[in-house]
């Protein structure tokens, strides 16, 4: 297949190409209840193939691209008729000329993570095997499971002469979370791993349980007012999210974000903690074939990369990084029991919580919360917070208890100070 993608290239008259060759493995199982209703186990083939077109209008010099998807079941026709269509596209982008990521040329790269010791079939057998031995209460319980590994085997090659390729594993999978007594209610949940971290698994399963199980019982609804919000889990990743997408060099470069190498991006620091934040290389390569390392986005509160694709980076005058999935926060000294405080609001799950970018906001509708009352946690469910990461920022405090996915690594929860809440008069 690839000897006929390159010829069709060549027909095509393009002279400057990339081929990205990803070979996928996976296992996927389904569960209704604790029976595996059903296994899949697939092989798949594909390959992206990007066109550059450079080509000058009014004096100015552009560098168009385009993208085809192909498969190895099509023709030599589909496939020249994909790549011709893809190249007389490239035309009409109209973006500024940039020089493409070096020609780099390394032997391929076997998978770092432990999962590569079993097949994929394993690996799914045995999340499946972690998810269904937490379910031991009978009247909170996992209804469905899904589970699925992937084994990738990526390899990158160009015209100009990039040559580099990978091996990578990860585990997902959802499952919804019931209980029947004293009201009927579900809660839908999920997980990602780049390693087989079957503890925490187990432990995301036995919190969701518990969860579903103080969802069905709760009864009250938060008063309206200012509260020290707990966020927890995948939540406090999202916060975080905010200054990953404002250190982006296409974020910068489009002018949503005015952030540069050393700006105190945190602010302030009075009674929290500064955060340093690194980006980890998940794999080590990224799409464009730019070698991927660990690098750190922040340091006590200032900004240390700006990171992203070749074009924008070129476009701003730093080293072209890849773009990063994966952030370690290193904060965390206080134990979460310290942490729910007297007045202090726990808002477990959401229907929806978002970080928005652009102005620092973040909000969500609480499906279930705890109010540290008189001593004691009160399950708690409906009301929205609506808070501002630039008002909270220098007063954040973090868990000494830590969380871990494939895209993040650092606190398990974080203090937010002065959150306003929407709920009952």
């Amino acid at each position: 297949m690839l000897k006929t993608i390159e010829n069709a290239l060549k027909n095509a008259g393009v002279s400057l190409w990339r081929i990205e060759t990803t070979e996928t493995r996976t296992a996927e199982l389904y569960f209704i209840r604790k029976a595996l209703d059903l296994p899949r186990y697939n092989e798949v083939t594909s390959y992206e193939v990007t066109v550059f077109r450079d080509f000058t209008e009014d004096g100015v010099r552009y560098r168009g691209s385009s993208s085809a998807s192909l498969s190895p079941g099509m023709t030599e026709e589909e496939t020249g008729r994909k790549i011709a269509e893809a190249y007389y596209a490239a035309q009409f982008v109209k973006n500024p000329w940039y020089e493409l990521p070096d020609a780099v040329s390394e032997p391929h790269r076997a998978s770092r993570s432990d999962l590569s010791a079993l097949s994929v079939q394993e690996i799914a057998a045995r999340a499946g095997e972690t998810v269904l031995s937490a379910d031991t209460d009978g009247d909170a319980f996992v209804n469905s499971l899904e589970v699925f590994a992937a084994r990738k085997s990526v390899g990158i090659r160009t015209s100009y002469g990039l040559s580099v390729g990978y091996d990578s594993d990860r585990l997902s999978g959802e499952f919804v979370v019931q209980c029947v007594t004293p009201q009927d209610v579900e809660q839908y949940r999920s997980f990602s791993y780049d390693s087989l971290d079957l503890p925490a698994l187990y432990s995301k399963v036995r919190d969701a349980i518990r969860d579903v199980r103080l969802r069905a019982a709760a009864s009250e609804t938060p008063e309206s007012g200012t509260y020290d919000l707990l966020l927890t889990g995948d939540n406090v990743k999202e916060l975080f999210s905010y200054y990953d997408a404002r250190s982006s060099a296409s974020i910068i470069y489009a002018g949503y974000s005015t952030w540069k190498p050393g700006d105190a991006v945190q602010g302030e620091v009075t009674d929290g903690e500064p955060l340093k934040i690194t980006f980890i290389a998940g794999d080590p390569y990224s799409p464009e074939g730019i070698p991927m390392k660990d690098r750190v986005l922040m340091e006590d509160g200032k900004l240390v990369s700006v990171t992203g694709s070749a074009r924008f980076c070129r476009y701003l005058g730093v080293e072209p990084t890849g773009s990063y999935r994966k952030i370690r926060v290193d904060a965390g000294t206080v134990p979460l029991a310290d942490l729910r405080k007297e007045g202090v609001l726990e808002a477990t799950c959401f229907s929806d919580f978002q970080m928005d970018f652009f102005d620092g906001h973040f909000a969500g509708e609480m499906r279930l919360s705890t109010l540290i009352r008189d001593g004691k946690a009160v399950p708690m469910t409906g009301g929205s917070v609506n808070g501002s990461i630039l008002e909270s920022q220098g007063r954040l405090v973090f868990s000494k208890e830590r969380y871990k996915t494939d895209t993040y690594d650092g606190p398990y929860a974080v203090l937010v100070r002065g959150v306003r809440v929407a709920g009952v008069s």
